[in-house]
């Protein structure tokens, strides 16, 4: 299993320049930010004609040094250009960095959720996995962005201002690093608070993501028997818990952010009140530029430290988040085997002694199950509903692995060979496995080559020649959410049109002639019936169909495989 070291080590080798340029650039920026208070203690010089010893440390810097205003204010006018330049540098490649790293886990994650499974998905639903793609995705980004990058410069910055400000007082230095400290203990013993709420929070949004996800998938049945009230007031329920969670939330989160300005001004106050101590028991130890130095410094160093004691917010949101994504990428995949270029045209595809079953239900589909599918013959498969058709499909394509026994492709079994060269092998049509993309293209064709295009226009030309022509379809229409705004016969076409295409040596049909005229029935069948001399055809019906003459039967009746001939 990843881990999010792992996945951030990852992208930092992978992106060595970003990283390097984020690091120096946010070197300088912190650098010449500890500059700005110094030049100005410099600027209180020149006008008030003190100086001060301590500032002999930088006397190697040209605008500190002179002896000229003209050239200390041209040089600090340069120090300002050149920090803003470098400060906007160091914002953009890090908030790059986030987008950079964002982009690779989101394809990461598509990547592995496309080879999740089917079982997993079968238990959970999809819609458990989708809040990956906005809050977690996003906190991740932060916890990279503010939570490493800009939180190790913030660290940099305060160990220079520590040390500018040990070297002025070593008590000063000592009471700054003490307040740190001692902030840093309460918060995290708040954060810990923070965490559990937190964890809580982001998995009743995700129920509640996967709720409205099942919901609107299934908007037709809800609208037809009228379930609007029972599934508001589900939806309320959920609503209300969430509204409970994230009130304790907001109160944890509000107490972090009063009590972190809180901490930094009682440090302010010990630090004013150290110095009005030596005042008034030693007498003016810091002449006018030091402590002006000093004050500046200060004021630079609060809002750092507020910034850095907040971050953890950030971690822990992040951390939640990270869990949540190594979780997904820890879920069973598919294609773990290398892909192949086995040729299954010439193969028999037997069942030896299978037997499946659901995890989620107690019924066993089948008990034992003995049955060879012999190359370039047509199978015929007869079952009523729910005699396990489609479960005999998902075998054979391995989106579903047996309970137990064996499934041989030639020589070799279903565990030593991917699901990937099975699939190069193996189309399918079926109602189970719906039409996607945006227009008829993307529904049938995988390429964007000219020749894909001009095959898949004449094939679908040929496919609608019996259908009314104002149903017939161009490859630049719109299918809608699944094919959603397509009659049930027009679906039929595109799934023939997009599995033909695909010029596999084995072809699954469930209920081939389902919603076409008999016309375009008896085309097909023409089809078919050539498409078997050079290919392996499995029909799978609830009845024998008329004039198809196939050359093996197999009847499925209560979990008992028949053989007819």
């Amino acid at each position: 299993m990843k881990t999010k070291w792992q996945l951030i080590y990852s992208f930092i080798t992978g992106n060595p320049l970003i990283v390097i340029v984020a690091f120096l650039s946010g070197l300088c920026y912190n650098i010449l930010t500890l500059l700005v208070p110094i030049s100005l203690g410099r600027f209180y010089e020149f006008n008030f004609g003190f100086s001060s010893q301590r500032l002999k440390l930088l006397e190697s810097l040209p605008f500190i040094n002179t002896e000229s205003f003209t050239t200390f204010l041209l040089f600090f006018l340069v120090l300002i250009f050149i920090r803003f330049i470098f400060e906007y540098s160091n914002k953009y490649v890090i908030a790059i960095i986030g987008e950079r790293f964002a982009k690779n886990l989101r394809e990461q994650l598509f990547e592995h959720q496309l080879q999740r499974s089917t079982a997993i998905y079968d238990q959970k639903g999809i819609g458990k996995y989708l809040l990956r793609y906005s809050g977690d995705l996003k906190s991740i980004q932060n916890y990279v962005t503010r939570g490493l990058f800009r939180f190790s410069q913030d660290v940099f910055l305060i160990a220079f201002l520590l040390i500018a400000i040990t070297y002025i007082d070593a008590y000063l230095g000592s009471i700054a690093a003490i307040s740190i400290s001692f902030s840093i203990v309460i918060l995290f013993f708040i954060n810990n608070v923070l965490y559990s709420i937190s964890v809580n929070r982001r998995n009743q949004k995700s129920n509640m993501l996967t709720f409205v996800n099942t919901r609107l998938r299934a908007i037709q049945s809800i609208k037809a028997f009228n379930k609007y009230t029972p599934e508001e007031k589900r939806y309320v329920k959920w609503s209300d818990k969430l509204y409970l969670t994230g009130k304790k939330f907001q109160i944890t989160i509000s107490l972090i952010q009063a009590i972190i300005p809180a901490l930094t001004y009682i440090m302010l106050a010990l630090l004013m009140w150290y110095i009005y101590y030596i005042k008034i028991n030693k007498g003016n130890v810091f002449n006018e530029t030091v402590l002006l130095i000093l004050i500046l410094l200060i004021i630079s160093f609060l809002p750092i430290l507020r910034r850095t004691l907040r971050v953890s917010i950030i971690w822990k949101l992040g951390n939640i988040s990270f869990e949540k994504l190594l979780q997904i990428f820890s879920l069973e995949s598919e294609n773990t085997l290398p892909f192949e270029g086995i040729n299954l045209s010439t193969k028999e595809i037997n069942f030896n002694e299978v037997s499946f079953r659901y995890s989620s239900l107690n019924n066993v589909v089948f008990n034992k199950l003995n049955i060879t599918f012999f190359p370039k013959k047509m199978t015929l498969i007869i079952g009523e509903s729910g005699s396990g058709k489609n479960t005999l499909i998902n075998l054979l394509l391995k989106i579903y692995l047996p309970t137990s026994g064996i499934i041989n492709y030639g020589k070799y079994n279903h565990k030593e060979i991917s699901e990937k060269t099975i699939r190069k092998n193996i189309s399918v049509i079926s109602d189970a496995f719906p039409l996607y993309g945006k227009t008829v293209y993307e529904a049938v064709v995988y390429s964007r080559k000219k020749k894909a295009v001009l095959e898949a226009t004449k094939l679908l030309k040929e496919l609608q020649q019996f259908e009314d022509e104002k149903n017939w379809l161009k490859l630049n229409d719109t299918i809608g959410d699944l094919g959603n705004t397509l009659t049930n016969g027009q679906k039929r076409i595109l799934m023939y049109c997009r599995a033909l295409l695909t010029n596999k040596p084995w072809l699954i049909i469930n209920q081939p002639f389902k919603d076409l005229n008999v016309k375009t029935v008896n085309h097909i069948k023409n089809i078919l019936k050539t498409f078997k001399k050079n290919n392996t055809l499995i029909i799978i019906d609830i009845k024998i169909p008329e004039d198809l003459k196939s050359d093996y039967v197999y009847i499925f009746k209560k979990n008992t495989l028949i053989k007819k001939k």
